[in-house]
């Protein structure tokens, strides 16, 4: 199970990932203005991207999948850097929906993910905190499924402790200790909430079908993305328990 296969690409293994991104890089549109590290964008359809870091001899780096719904959200963004193992790679620690201007930490909750534009926004992103507008997609990794918020309390009861029905936690912020944000911290979430939209589509490159998700998780309605075995007989208005890794972009700063 890889993030790529939440968007309908068969990447088993690392030549399977070479081959792709040298596929990105070659296919994709320049991004950003770095002299040294390049950006390559395939708009690759139906919502699939893929976001291609290219070194200084035109060689790929590596390859991120995204998949854009459309939705803005705003964010203020606190802390961004890059991945002390890959300088091309970065990430983003950010409020989600400030209430006030003025306070970045007064958003919904806090949110770390994974820039995959991040060689394009990071010069921008050197004054910090900074409010801007992001297209955010949860990549699922596991799922549970729910028929409804009861059955969600239900189980909780049994088990001793599950997450709320309507739930949105960033992993680092995930504990009732005071988080300790690492050189490179994880980009993951787990979310609760109850399914608005569920939309099978094909990836129009590869064929393979992929599932495109609305979740309400009482503060924000998050879009996530899934290979259909993960989520069997899932409809709308049934309860998604889920954890994934969290990708953005910010098109405006492009």
């Amino acid at each position: 199970m890889n993030y790529y296969a939440c968007v309908g690409f068969a990447v088993r293994d690392a030549p399977d990932l070479a081959r792709l991104a040298e596929e990105a890089v070659r296919v994709g549109v320049p991004v950003g203005r770095d002299p040294v590290l390049g950006l390559r964008m395939w708009c690759v359809g139906r919502g699939v991207e893929l976001w291609a870091e290219v070194g200084p001899k035109g060689e790929a780096l590596g390859v991120l999948p995204f998949y854009d719904s459309g939705r803005d959200h705003l964010l203020s963004v606190v802390g961004c850097g890059a991945d002390p193992d890959h300088p091309e790679e970065g990430w983003a620690e950010a409020w989600i929906n400030p209430t006030e201007a003025g306070e970045p930490y007064s958003g919904a909750f806090p949110l770390v993910c994974d820039l995959v534009d991040y060689l394009a926004v990071a010069p921008l992103l050197d004054s910090l905190p900074r409010l801007v507008q992001a297209r955010l997609a949860v990549f699922l990794h596991e799922a549970r499924i729910f028929p409804d918020a009861l059955a969600v309390a239900e189980e909780a009861l049994q088990a001793g402790f599950r997450l709320p029905p309507y739930t949105f936690a960033s992993t680092p912020y995930f504990s009732l200790d005071e988080p300790v944000i690492p050189e490179r911290p994880e980009a993951t979430a787990m979310l609760s909430g109850r399914v608005l939209r569920v939309v099978q589509e094909t990836n129009p490159h590869t064929g393979l079908p992929f599932l495109v998700l609305s979740v309400d998780t009482g503060k924000v309605i998050v879009d996530a993305v899934a290979p259909p075995d993960l989520l069997p007989g899932i409809r709308e208005e049934m309860f998604l328990q889920a954890g994934g890794w969290v990708l953005a972009k910010i098109p405006a700063l492009n």
